[in-house]
């Protein structure tokens, strides 16, 4: 588990600057996390980056993403069938995003793969792909059960510059320690024009019940602005952006550029308008509205699909490729 040290007692002050504007002037928007632990969330006054402050030293979170992420949060070491399932179709979705970006033979790296479930689908697909995670679980399962090729690791352990036309971050970029130096390096490891898919929560999310917005394993808390100034000070540019109903997830594609952008990121009012969002969603708005109680049918219906979905089916690349036959047909390349 995660351990915070609380620390801090003046809520004016910061230890870790912005990593987007480097600014040290920053707002409270909470001192626990989702389970009532101390967790102390700041946001920048200048561009509207969220962040945890003060959080664990760099070797004890890739101990906890190596060894107790996947325990933590999922209760399990290896997945589940059913995991395996909503996952594939997970990755469909995903895949439709950038679909007609990508060309079977480009080289493709998805970071933090996960149990490679998606890496899996994309080369099925007959697409040239492969991942790397920090669980060690869930990469061996990658490797020895769905036999692709997924390495254990993070993303600052690959020295490739200039070989990959795509990589892909879903729900990834949230939980690195410094996320501009990552794309930085990520963009180290495209060829020229390449693309950068990345997926994340939103801050302004209005699906969820309040308490809920900051957890320990979620570092950074972006929004739209956010993400796409993180993403032009990088090095990228915009080339398709996609926010779900009711400020869900952010999910970005971007082209790598000659040159990292050389003026100050610039987003005033995004502050304020983040803080006006969060405080119009208070609990008793969250529960007045029928977002929870939708929540919890869709939760229960989707959890009987899967069920249904999986029962007959022995081994994961079965339920896998009968996910991509149903959406693609049976006209697949790649792993049997």
């Amino acid at each position: 588990m995660l351990k915070i040290k609380n620390t801090q007692t003046d809520m004016s002050t910061y230890s870790i600057p912005c990593n987007l504007c480097e600014s040290a002037s920053v707002d409270v928007l909470a001192v626990k996390d989702r389970n009532g632990a101390y967790l102390r969330t700041v946001i920048c006054k200048k561009c509207g980056l969220i962040w945890s402050d003060p959080r664990p030293d760099d070797e004890t979170i890739k101990s906890f993403y190596s060894k107790g992420y996947r325990r933590e949060y999922k209760g399990i070491t290896i997945p589940k069938k059913k995991h395996v399932y909503r996952d594939a179709r997970e990755a469909v979705r995903r895949y439709r995003f950038f679909e007609n970006l990508i060309e079977k033979a480009d080289p493709l790296l998805d970071i933090g793969s996960g149990n490679g479930v998606f890496v899996y689908c994309l080369r099925r697909l007959g697409h040239d792909a492969q991942g790397i995670g920090p669980d060690e679980s869930h990469s061996r399962h990658a490797r020895k059960v769905l036999e692709i090729p997924v390495a254990t690791g993070f993303a600052a352990d690959i020295k490739d510059k200039g070989v990959f036309s795509v990589v892909t971050l879903h729900h990834v970029l949230e939980h690195m320690t410094d996320p501009l130096s990552e794309l930085k390096h990520i963009r180290s490891m495209l060829k020229p024009e390449g693309k950068l898919v990345v997926e994340v929560p939103n801050a302004e999310d209005i699906r969820q019940d309040p308490k809920n917005r900051y957890h320990r394993a979620h570092i950074y808390t972006f929004n739209p602005e956010t993400l796409t100034a993180m993403g032009e000070k990088a090095g990228f540019a915009v080339v398709r952006k996609s926010v779900a109903p009711l400020n869900g997830n952010i999910a970005m594609i971007f082209r790598k550029k000659d040159d990292a952008l050389r003026h100050p990121v610039n987003l005033s009012g995004n502050y304020l308008k983040i803080k006006v969002n969060l405080n119009s969603h208070t609990n008793f708005n969250h529960f007045t509205s029928s977002a929870p109680y939708t929540k919890i049918i869709n939760n229960f219906m989707n959890a009987v699909k899967e069920l249904i979905a999986v029962s007959a089916l022995s081994n994961h690349k079965e339920i896998i490729n009968k996910v991509l036959a149903v959406e693609f047909g049976d006209n697949k390349n790649g792993p049997g």
